[in-house]
């Protein structure tokens, strides 16, 4: 199964995160004549992603839903390896026609096997996703309100910025202020990723 990476959704969060603030962002420069820059801020979008309080509490369920459907597939596995072993074990008694229909059945479930880890792997995904997204959210409308305390016109992702003075960077006040906003959030895996669904207690 293909692994649901934290670096790849960092990245590709970075990149939403900083359209949308900008976006969101109260910029006099976007009036209908043209005014100077004169208040400017940066924040480091990754690193308000990773040390958020929030995001690390992802992890760990994000790991035990993961552990859960590796070990369910572990099981099926096993059971299509004992059944080609089967299959292989029968073809001495078996007809050509017979061992070509086995061996087509086998396939079959193969793929499904297949298809079936492949769903679970965006199943994932898409939680990790919602996640995420629900940090970056309030990581917007956090640094939204920091710009208009401090009368900015401009806030910045770091990566744009080749330098900087230090006490333009609002990373340290955006993040203080998610962590008391978000401690923690609770991943909330699709109905299909429930092992408990459709299942009587």
């Amino acid at each position: 199964m293909k692994r649901v990476t934290y670096s790849c959704a960092v990245a590709a969060w970075a990149g939403v995160a900083v359209a949308m603030l900008l976006s969101s962002l109260p910029l006099k420069a976007q009036t209908s004549s043209p005014q100077t820059v004169r208040a400017i801020g940066i924040i480091d979008v990754q690193r308000i992603l990773r040390q958020s309080a929030a995001y690390k509490s992802i992890r760990p369920q994000m790991q035990k839903l993961k552990k859960d459907f590796k070990e369910k597939f572990r099981t099926a596995e096993g059971k299509l390896r004992t059944a080609n072993k089967d299959l292989q074990q029968d073809r001495a008694i078996l007809s050509p026609e017979a061992f070509a229909q086995r061996q087509r059945e086998f396939r079959k479930s193969v793929n499904t096997l297949q298809r079936s880890m492949q769903g679970v792997n965006r199943l994932l995904e898409q939680a990790l996703s919602n996640g995420v997204g629900k940090i970056q959210i309030q990581s917007r409308d956090i640094t939204k309100e920091i710009a208009e305390e401090m009368n900015l016109d401009l806030v910045l992702s770091n990566a744009a910025v080749t330098f900087a003075k230090q006490q333009l960077d609002l990373t340290d006040e955006v993040l203080s202020r998610l962590n008391k906003r978000i401690p923690s959030i609770k991943i909330v895996p699709p109905p299909q990723l429930k092992p408990s669904a459709g299942k009587k207690k």
